[in-house]
């Protein structure tokens, strides 16, 4: 199974869940414009939903997938003034800003905390898309036009680079095999399936801008599902495994 596919637009300013990689089945959706006008970027944490806006400059957590309850939000405008997405490593909050075009790792869900930052504007001016692969962090940036893969919680290498088939791609996951990622461009506005990380091969992809006309951040259920357990107090480690194999129910 590869697990559904939470997505975020801009358009209608709304969280979406599309069945699978991807079928046209739109399984939920929540508007969130009265919180932020510009969402951004999506996550997944295995209860809740993670996202990030750029008008109010915060890291915001959902209730599930999705409720109206807003659990926690933190103002990140003094770390960059244009955050564009967000992920979840099973401990702490990777995400991304253009603003000062580096990757932020934030403490937990949500402290204040910084724990760590790589500034890439040497490699990509607008910096767009982070994801979490349990070993290695790919991010886009479409400056460039393209997806990277910056080795760990961030060393200054990067693996590998693709150029991206779109002139504007924005948010990317990964879902244990593949990379799915967002197409902006005014020509196709989809969900995109890129085989591995990264061939040039697109395995798939759905149109999608119908329902939203401004597509950014983009998950998959599956990729915390693959994600180590993390140790927790007690029998923690055992109960995050067991989480985490549950997961694929979802």
């Amino acid at each position: 199974m590869p697990g559904n596919t939470p997505w975020i637009g801009a358009g209608d300013d709304k969280l979406y869940l599309q069945s699978g990689e991807f079928s046209a089945t739109l399984k939920d959706s929540q508007a969130v414009g009265a919180i932020e006008t510009v969402p951004t970027g999506i996550a997944w944490d295995g209860t809740n939903t993670p996202w990030i806006g750029r008008t109010d400059d915060k890291l915001y957590l959902q209730s599930g997938q999705f409720s109206g309850t807003m659990k926690t939000s933190l103002s990140i405008g003094l770390v960059d003034v244009d955050p564009q997405d967000i992920s979840w490593d099973n401990t702490n909050t990777p995400w991304i800003g253009a603003g000062d075009d580096k990757l932020y790792l934030q403490s937990g869900e949500f402290s204040a905390t910084i724990k760590t930052s790589r500034a890439v504007g040497t490699i990509d001016t607008t910096c767009v898309g982070i994801s979490w692969d349990t070993t290695n962090t790919p991010w886009s940036g479409n400056a460039a036009d393209k997806f990277y893969l910056q080795s760990g919680q961030f060393s200054a290498t990067l693996k590998t680079s693709r150029a991206s088939p779109a002139l504007d791609p924005h948010g990317i996951s990964w879902d244990g095999t593949n990379t799915p990622w967002t197409n902006t461009s005014v020509t196709k506005k989809a969900l995109m399936l890129q085989s591995g990380q990264f061939s040039a091969t697109i395995k798939t992809s759905l149109t999608i801008g119908a329902i939203d006309s401004d597509l950014r951040g983009i998950e998959n259920t599956n990729r915390i599902a693959v994600a180590p357990a993390v140790a927790l107090p007690g029998h923690g480690l055992l109960l995050s495994g067991l989480r985490n194999r549950l997961i694929q129910h979802v």
